[in-house]
């Protein structure tokens, strides 16, 4: 009887031991919030330089969106992230914005946010979304921290709760957020407060403050290598689908939904070519149009093929490009200031023009090729 009484006693501490540290652990995590969704009061010196949120974009999106009452919204990529500012003049009447772009998102996570903005923002009237080539590819899955169960609801998911509180991650997390708020206090981290993110972070915490032509380098080789993106290519009829459904439900819903093709540097369409999938990408607009009018910034125009140099104006790398030509490409789409964009950066697609316009990016491109040899070789020296 003593034994059993001696099991139950040990058994009792063990739980409570447990109980205590779990509630450490929690307390911690909590007060340093990493992903800033707890809505712990910030601190400086402690936890108010949240740079461990570029792991956990999805989630903390998720839980930013529901935070405000958006009238204006931008969906898309991490071009996106990076380019749209949603203080962008032409928007001023559409106040608060958030930029609810989502890192290496395929068009699936892309359309279950947007399901999710429109389940929780019932003021949304705007909504801006750029298309990309890979965002289409088949073999582009979702992404590992993407998670169904938290979307369509401003509550904070059960498994999100434990993640955030309980897991070695987030305790990880926790420690680098003090150790930057206290070296770093008054770093921005990765992301603005209304989304977008922050290139001079990203130059110096990814690219490790390489220089133009390293990350140009850097980013074609991975476009061209990597299955999801280049490597291999099938159109995918399912995200096709999920494109419509987000066209079909702006206009049930009455939002003013605009679709754009990214403007990324002319060396991004050389990898598509030299990757062998040109007549994939021309087929790819061809499906977009017959959907919806779509403005293309992409091709070999005046802005996308900026000389490349260090610093750039316009461009990070390849792929990614900055504010400064992201307000153009607002100004062309909410016809503000209109003047200020140059005449062939963004057409308006349609079934009417989009033959004639495709054949015009294949006549830039034997134009800019002749002019810049040295380029399309160090693109097709990428080539696996």
């Amino acid at each position: 009887m003593s034994d059993h009484k001696d099991y139950r006693r040990y058994g009792l501490r063990l739980l409570t031991v447990t109980a205590v540290f779990l509630a450490l652990i929690a307390g911690f995590n909590g007060f340093f919030d990493p992903y800033q969704v707890i809505g712990t009061p910030t601190i400086k010196r402690l936890n108010q330089v949240k740079r461990e949120k570029d792991i956990q974009v999805r989630l903390f999106k998720t839980v930013a969106v529901n935070q405000i009452e958006a009238k204006s919204l931008f969906l898309g990529s991490s071009r996106t992230e990076f380019g749209l500012d949603t203080n962008h003049p032409g928007l001023r009447d559409l106040q608060p914005g958030y930029n609810l772009a989502i890192t290496g998102g395929n068009m699936y996570e892309v359309r279950r946010y947007f399901d999710h903005a429109i389940a929780t923002q019932p003021e949304v009237k705007e909504i801006i979304l750029s298309l990309d080539f890979f965002m289409f590819n088949q073999a582009k899955k979702n992404t590992p921290d993407f998670r169904e169960e938290r979307l369509g609801t401003r509550n904070l998911f059960v498994g999100d709760l434990f993640e955030v509180l309980l897991s070695k991650p987030a305790f990880i997390s926790s420690l680098r957020t003090l150790k930057n708020s206290f070296s770093r206090p008054n770093n921005p981290g990765f992301f603005y407060e209304d989304g977008r993110r922050n290139p001079d972070s990203t130059i110096e915490q990814v690219y490790f403050n390489q220089g133009v032509i390293p990350r140009f380098r850097m980013v074609l080789r991975d476009f061209l290598v990597r299955p999801d993106l280049y490597g291999t290519y099938q159109l995918s009829v399912d995200y096709l689908n999920d494109l419509n459904a987000v066209i079909t439900t702006s206009q049930q819903r009455g939002i003013r939904l605009h679709l754009f093709i990214s403007p990324s540097h002319a060396l991004q369409w050389e990898a598509i070519r030299v990757a062998g999938l040109w007549s994939e990408f021309e087929a790819w607009k061809r499906a977009l149009v017959n959907l919806s009018p779509i403005w293309d910034f992409s091709g070999y125009n005046s802005m996308t093929t900026e000389a490349i140099a260090d610093p750039m104006q316009y461009y990070i790398e390849s792929s990614h490009y900055r504010k400064e030509l992201g307000d153009l490409v607002l100004n062309r789409i909410l016809d503000y200031r209109p003047e200020t964009v140059p005449s062939d950066f963004g057409i308006l697609l349609t079934p009417t023009n989009l033959e004639t316009h495709l054949e015009q990016i294949r006549r830039d491109r034997e134009l800019w090729a002749k002019e810049n040899p040295k380029w399309v070789e160090f693109v097709e020296a990428l080539k696996p």
